[in-house]
């Protein structure tokens, strides 16, 4: 008997004193980072998430903004030193509600901190409703993916009016994507192209990238990207980003999330057609890729906590780690998204993939089959940055031998009933 509960007692203790020697306790932020990579970059990135940071080529973090609870799409000002960001307060003082968020268009000057905000409103309800794309379409002019309404609208900023709006409850099947009534779409990205006569819509839940005509509210259905549960072409994306013909498109390209991978797709023949994929074994969960002048692709790979850069022949150049649950990432230097880059097919770029080689490579791919890719980014999400999969099963070993340890104990002294 004194064997057996010594036996699980070491369960219980050895795989946390394991975890604890083998991982560092985190180092904030706060003095900067230390980019890794085999080449050197110009120009400053900004960066969203839990908080708005802009870091210099070398690390440096040369401004943070921390006010808001989150930050969403973020859009440079040319020829300034400012940015758009789409933000979000949880209730909000003052507000006369115990759950809603106070949703914000706000351009900062990163070079004195000085703040302007451009429009707000107060959203009843939480997460599944924060605007997470807002495109500057002109000085007065905003478009945003209002993600609680399924729907797309443009704002007059000067006047607080919206000019232009569409719903997906007019368009859309109600069949398709996320439970109907709630997070069915999960709008999350908006851009106006092709002259301006489409705006081309991310529905993650359908996993699928929608044309809007701005005209008649139709979508067209030969432009559309992906099909509901089609993972094969998109897996619940994020910020697809159009490039035209003038820069070697159509194309598109966009962060595969679920997919682990930065994909772009070009339209030939009525067709979208895969023409440029990337990833390496640390890519988990991206939400951004965004292509530079210089043919570069600025990734932001969420669940690996880190923004990086990689370079026409696939090698990462830039990359740096950070644990604020990074959401996009803007080169200051460019134009906002991928509006200065050109298609894959153009400038020659080589796809990269990876398939699983070591051990917990191997468990690791087994686990996401089982699993799912949306439970196993979740669970990421809740889990700490350093804690991969030979972490989480050491500490399920100790929560289980626990539970059993307690129940012995529970047994043992005849608080259980007999069968």
């Amino acid at each position: 008997m004194k064997l057996s509960r010594l036996v699980l007692v070491g369960l219980v203790i050895i795989p946390v004193v394991v975890v604890m020697a083998t991982n560092p306790v985190f180092v904030s932020d706060d003095q900067g980072f230390s980019p890794t990579g085999n080449g050197t970059i110009s120009g400053e990135t900004v960066i969203t998430g839990t908080e708005l940071i802009v870091v210099g080529p070398d690390g440096t973090v040369e401004f943070r903004d921390t006010l808001r609870d989150e930050y969403w799409d973020v859009d440079p000002i040319p020829n300034s030193s400012e940015v758009v960001v789409s933000t979000v307060k949880y209730d909000p003082a003052g507000a006369g509600c115990s759950d809603c968020i106070r949703q914000r268009i706000e351009r900062i000057d990163i070079s004195t901190g000085e703040r302007t905000v451009l429009y707000a409103e107060l959203t009843p309800g939480e997460r599944a409703n924060e605007w997470h794309d807002v495109d500057r379409l002109n000085e007065t002019h905003y478009m945003i993916g209002v993600l609680s309404q399924h729907a797309v609208k443009t704002v007059d900023v000067s006047t607080d009016t919206t000019v232009w709006a569409w719903s997906g409850y007019t368009a859309l099947d109600t069949g398709d994507g996320g439970p109907f009534g709630g997070d069915w779409t999960h709008l999350n990205d908006v851009e106006v192209v092709r002259n301006g006569e489409f705006v081309a819509a991310s529905l993650r839940n359908h996993d699928t990238v929608v044309f809007i005509n701005r005209s008649s509210g139709q979508v067209n259905e030969t432009l559309t990207l992906g099909a509901d549960d089609e993972y094969a072409t998109l897996a619940e994306q994020h910020n697809a980003d159009y490039i035209p013909e003038s820069r070697g498109g159509p194309a598109m390209i966009v962060a595969d999330s679920n997919n682990d991978r930065i994909i772009e797709y070009a339209f030939a023949d009525g067709e979208w057609v895969e023409s440029w994929v990337w990833q390496d074994d640390q890519l988990k969960w991206p939400r951004d890729g965004d292509r530079l002048p210089n043919g570069h692709t600025l990734v932001t790979d969420t669940n690996g906590n880190r923004v990086l850069e990689v370079n026409t022949e696939g090698e990462v150049v830039w990359s740096i780690s950070t644990s604020i649950n990074v959401y996009e990432a803007e080169r200051l230097s460019t134009l906002d998204e991928s509006a200065g880059g050109a298609a894959a097919a153009t400038l020659g770029l080589e796809s990269r993939t990876v398939q699983p080689k070591t051990v917990e490579d191997q468990l690791q791919a087994a686990v996401d089959a089982t699993l799912g890719a949306r439970v196993v980014n979740a669970i990421i999400q809740v889990t700490p940055e350093w804690m991969r999969l030979t972490e989480f099963g050491a500490i399920l070993v100790s929560v289980l031998s626990a539970l059993a340890l307690a129940g012995y104990r529970i047994s043992a002294r005849g608080l259980l009933p007999s069968r």
